[in-house]
């Protein structure tokens, strides 16, 4: 499995709290989108190189968020979580990999990026990097994030108000869609039951 290469190996408010106006629309495809190189280099909670190439024959679950994020990304984290174990049942998990991206590596160290995300699935794949490598990812996927100050007196205290869809990018590389907030898991797992059976993985 991957995941064992890889481990062997408050937001602003927009919409609801945290959510971009593009979070709101229906999941829709790439097409219409401008091209951009999807490639990026990252790290897992090991610190083993994680790229692009790492993802290529399986469909990924791509999420940018951060820990300290108060509900957006618990809740979206949940749903991923849910939906997963919504195909289990046929394992189709099997052919899903799930991805958290932090957008705070500041805060975000190796240890609390790992420990929060086995709390929600012990499959979610946690990734960190430099801010550089951070916003080149970030980029490659089409998301967008900033840092909100929330104290003057306290740089350390700050929101990150980022987007708040979960794309999914298909076994060779494509960004098929994103699951804008509010989706549920149950709908999340039976579009990509219906995704894998019209594009099955090579």
């Amino acid at each position: 499995m991957l995941r064992r290469h890889f481990l062997a190996l408050a937001c602003s408010v927009m919409l609801p709290l945290g959510v971009r106006a593009e979070d709101s629309a229906p999941a829709a495809a790439d097409a219409g989108e401008a091209p951009v190189s999807r490639r990026f280099m990252m790290q897992d909670v090991n610190g083993e190189v994680v790229t692009d190439e790492n993802l290529k024959g399986r469909y990924t679950l791509i999420y940018f968020g951060y820990t300290n994020c108060p509900d957006i990304c618990p809740t979206s984290l949940l749903v991923l979580a849910n939906a997963l174990k919504a195909l289990d049942k046929d394992k189709k998990s099997e052919k899903v990999l799930p991805l958290f991206v932090t957008v705070d590596p500041d805060r975000d160290t190796a240890k609390h990026l790992s420990e929060y995300v086995q709390s929600f699935d012990e499959r979610i794949v946690a990734l960190r990097g430099p801010k550089a490598y951070t916003d080149a990812m970030v980029k490659a996927y089409n998301a967008k994030y900033e840092i909100k100050p929330a104290d003057p007196d306290d740089p350390t205290h700050y929101t990150v108000d980022h987007t708040a869809s979960i794309a999914l990018v298909g076994p060779d590389g494509v960004l098929i869609k994103r699951y804008p907030y509010g989706t549920t898991a149950e709908q999340m797992a039976e579009d990509l039951a219906k995704v894998m059976a019209a594009h099955p993985a090579p």
